[in-house]
């Protein structure tokens, strides 16, 4: 009896405890929520480019008159059978210069040749032999010609995303096989495509994941430390003591700032090193980008930590206010599943997260060897926030200091 007395005197106080019992109803419907979103949705707003040089005609042999000429434009029928829902589509005049697109901001290009039509027709025929067609109002047997020994159809993919690539390929071949149904079911896409990946399959998937996961790392460490020091330190009376001595409020903020971020920084390059060496994570980028990456990255979740722990009473509610931002930091911020998969309605909550914008930044340094000046906006929005935090934390900081 003596135990029911005290679990129920536990279960009294945390009912009497308004954030507490709010926490502990809102976490899990929070969690459910975006763990249905993260895996319920389509690739959407996938950007390519399309090289559409094909004259539409192709020019076949007849058993009854000989060689003749007839309109197809297989070309333009592909582009039609793309899912609009799927693909951003960029028609382009200059092969070269669409190839050169990809991995700035376009996941593929695909170049139709000017003979396209005529070698889709027939290398359709060879494989399926001699057929009937109605041509004028008159019945003509088409006849195979000789095979065809270069690809008709130039793809360029980016394959630093492998999960973007692959369901680029896959909606591709769908449409190509939609287009081509008419022609010669049997016909495949990789008969008619000359694949390049652009990192040549090089980029593995735990390449892919691994800035995310330190990023994620990061924020588990620096924002679960800071927070819980802040609320022990005000808690123990510590804070006041510092604050009644004669230093500002700038002071002590960029104090713990420093303290804080110097920490986060060493476990950061400790994650990095230990990645390099013991599963060889590819890094072909400038290590100075990525310091300042982790820098302002660092500084923004300082800020966030200090900001926990004004809403927080005791160090069990910081710890149920951090979840709030580290369930959301590994579900939508595109470390394991990319952005383009989730769904409109979650998105805006994905580009709140400060690690959205750290681990594209490290992605594009890391696996792709981007320069400072490719990284402005997410360096932009990194610098914002932990400006913005920073100065929050300093009004945050004295009201803390007399809450003890």
């Amino acid at each position: 009896m003596t135990s029911f007395a005290v679990a129920r005197n536990v279960l009294r106080r945390i009912v009497r405890d308004v954030r507490t019992l709010a926490l502990i109803v809102i976490l899990p419907l929070f969690f459910v929520l975006l763990y249905g979103n993260s895996f319920s949705g389509t690739y959407s707003g996938l950007r390519i480019a399309i090289v559409n040089e094909d004259n539409g005609l192709a020019s076949v042999r007849t058993a009854e008159y000989g060689r003749i000429t007839t309109s197809v434009d297989l070309g333009q029928v592909f582009i039609d059978s793309l899912d609009p829902k799927v693909f951003e589509v960029e028609i382009m005049n200059d092969a070269e210069s669409a190839l050169a697109r990809v991995g700035d901001g376009v996941w593929a290009a695909l170049v139709f040749p000017k003979s396209f039509s005529h070698s889709v027709v027939n290398e359709a025929v060879r494989i399926g032999g001699g057929r009937e067609i109605q041509i004028r109002g008159f019945t003509a047997t088409l006849l195979p010609s000789q095979p065809i020994n270069s690809p008709m159809t130039v793809l360029s993919i980016d394959d630093s995303n492998p999960l973007i690539a692959s369901a680029v390929s896959e909606a591709l071949n769908t449409a190509f096989a939609a287009s081509l149904e008419t022609e010669q079911p049997s016909l495949t896409a990789d008969a008619l495509l000359d694949i390049q990946t652009l990192h040549d399959g090089r980029i593995r998937m735990l390449d892919f994941t691994a800035p995310g996961i330190i990023g994620f790392a990061m924020t588990l460490i620096t924002v679960m430390l800071t927070a819980m020091s802040v609320v022990r330190e005000r808690t123990g009376g510590t804070l006041t003591r510092i604050m009644i001595a004669p230093v500002s409020t700038w002071q002590v903020t960029l104090g713990y700032t420093l303290a804080f971020s110097f920490i986060a920084i060493f476990q950061s390059a400790e994650l990095f090193l230990a990645s390099a060496l013991f599963f060889d994570i590819r890094f072909v980028g400038s290590p100075g980008v990525v310091a300042l990456i982790v820098l302002l990255f660092a500084i923004g979740l300082q800020g966030i930590a200090t900001l926990i722990s004004t809403l927080s009473k005791n160090e069990a509610q910081a710890m149920q206010f951090v979840l709030f931002l580290l369930i959301p930091s590994i579900m939508v911020s595109g470390v394991f599943w990319p952005l383009e998969s989730m769904p409109a309605s979650i998105r805006p909550l994905s580009y709140a997260i400060p690690l959205t914008y750290a681990n594209s930044a490290l992605r594009k340094v890391m696996l792709t060897g981007h320069d400072i000046a490719s990284l402005r906006f997410e360096l932009t929005v990194l610098g914002a926030i932990a400006l913005g935090t920073l100065v929050l934390s300093v009004l945050s900081m004295r009201r803390q200091a007399y809450r003890a």
